[in-house]
């Protein structure tokens, strides 16, 4: 008996290991594309109470990148505490709230470093609608969040590619070093 439950669990082990591989995995075959120094790179954002501005500015600031905060048309609070039910409607409903700032230029860039809170098991969803305002097919998009647990970022980091399923998908950066994260998935040298 002792043994079954130790295979039962070096099974769950190994299925839980490869199911998170795409994002966490250094030798994902998407981490291995090869570094290009001529990469138009963007660093598009959405930031409420500051957190992922920080974490862009450390992007920008080791890659060179040009940046875009993303704004919704309608704003939200500055305490998204005080606004939890209409970011729980439009995460669970699958909205779409608009951009009150959306740019031209998007598809001229390569690679685009897109970075969210998590609200509710999601980006926050005017992040999606920036996404899918634009044919980003053959783009590299590398997602980043922001959060005080790691329990829901696979499910946004599935929601990024949901919304750019023609595009070629990175490792989100999930702690430690921006430039070493950077460098292991070829952005910079």
């Amino acid at each position: 008996m002792k043994k079954l439950y130790v295979l039962v669990f070096a099974a769950l082990a190994a299925f839980l290991a490869t199911s998170c591989k795409e994002d966490f995995d250094p030798n994902y075959p998407a981490d291995n594309i090869e570094y290009d120094g001529s990469r138009r790179i963007l660093v598009a954002y959405f930031s409420q109470t500051g957190n992922t501005e920080r974490l862009a500015n450390q992007i920008v600031a080791v890659t060179g990148a040009d940046v875009y905060r993303i704004q919704p048309s309608e704003p939200y609070a500055s305490n998204p505490y005080d606004d939890s039910g209409r970011i729980q409607n439009e995460s669970y409903d699958d909205l779409r709230p608009g951009v009150a700032n959306l740019p031209d230029n998007v598809e001229d860039y390569d690679v685009i470093l897109v970075g969210s809170p998590i609200w509710w098991h999601n980006p926050a969803m005017v992040v999606c609608t920036f996404l899918e305002s634009y044919d980003l097919s053959g783009k590299i998009i590398v997602p980043f969040f922001t959060y005080g647990s790691t329990e829901y970022l696979q499910q946004s980091i599935d929601k990024i590619h949901e919304v750019t399923p023609s595009s070629v998908h990175l490792r989100t950066y999930s702690g430690g070093s921006v430039e070493e994260w950077l460098r292991g998935i070829h952005i910079i040298q």
